[in-house]
């Protein structure tokens, strides 16, 4: 659990931004705790997201979006530790002040049973997955394979640019590269923060899973970008653009190799559908 007491706003907001609030060692699902103790803990997260929702509520300036992904991420996984329907989606204070408002209600209407359930609910490797890693995985997943109706940006640039002029290709080749860089890559940065924050919440396998997985993953996006870089008009050479997109797909096949077998052991429905 983290010990907010001796750390500072500004160390917070640094920490955060880079994605290294980590978790201090946690106790194992299968390590007993008793209803006092668990409620303590929670106790511990809810002041520090209390805290950072103030801090949000009165920024003195533009907040990092990575900050405030990672505060959603933290609120949205104790809001789901505790069987809560309470979510955070944008940065508006009017949403801001109401949610924590109503997690707090939530979590101080906890049994003492209720308390020790969603503790270790809080720690599972499962739900910080499915809260903080999944819908970005997922979405990065939909952007490097190559099937039909995929967000493949390399594969529309292709389809799009099989029949244009080179000033057609030159003029549209920075605006999908910066696409795949804000979107898709942005989402793997993420995915790491988040994975670094919870390392102690994972086994070493998931750990080297989920690490291998997102690495893959970034160098399938790479090999787009230069897939792009390198794309000729019909009557160019398309030969090394071509191997760049084999490169890339070979990246993201042996990424989803990682994250299958992730998810079917932690019995994820979606598992294998990619």
């Amino acid at each position: 659990m983290r010990s907010i007491s001796k750390i500072t706003t500004g160390t917070i907001t640094i920490a955060l931004a880079l994605g290294l609030m980590g978790c201090s060692p946690t106790r194992s699902n299968n390590e007993s705790i008793d209803g006092s103790e668990a409620k303590k803990e929670l106790a511990i997260e809810l002041k520090f997201l209390q805290n950072e929702s103030e801090r949000l509520i009165n920024k003195d300036g533009k907040i990092e979006d990575k900050t405030f992904q990672s505060y959603k991420n933290d609120f949205n996984l104790l809001s789901a530790s505790i069987s809560s329907t309470t979510k955070i989606e944008t940065q508006s204070d009017s949403e801001l002040k109401e949610s924590i408002a109503q997690l707090t209600k939530d979590i101080d209407a906890l049994t003492e049973k209720e308390y020790v359930k969603s503790y270790k609910k809080f720690n599972s490797s499962k739900t910080i997955y499915e809260v903080t890693l999944m819908n970005n995985m997922h979405d990065v997943i939909d952007a490097t394979k190559t099937w039909e109706g995929s967000s493949n940006v390399s594969d529309s640039f292709d389809n799009k640019h099989f029949h244009s002029s080179e000033a057609q290709i030159k003029k549209d080749m920075g605006p999908a590269i910066d696409h795949i860089n804000t979107v898709s890559k942005y989402k793997i940065e993420l995915m790491q923060d988040e994975i670094q924050k919870h390392r102690d919440s994972f086994t070493k396998l998931q750990l080297e899973q989920l690490k291998k997985a997102t690495h893959n993953f970034d160098l399938s996006l790479n090999n787009q970008i230069k897939s792009i870089q390198f794309y000729k008009p019909i009557s160019g050479d398309y030969n090394v653009s071509r191997d760049f997109s084999y490169n890339s797909y070979d990246k993201y096949t042996n990424a989803c190799v990682y994250i299958t077998d992730f998810e079917s052991n932690l019995g994820i429905s979606k598992a294998g559908e990619f």
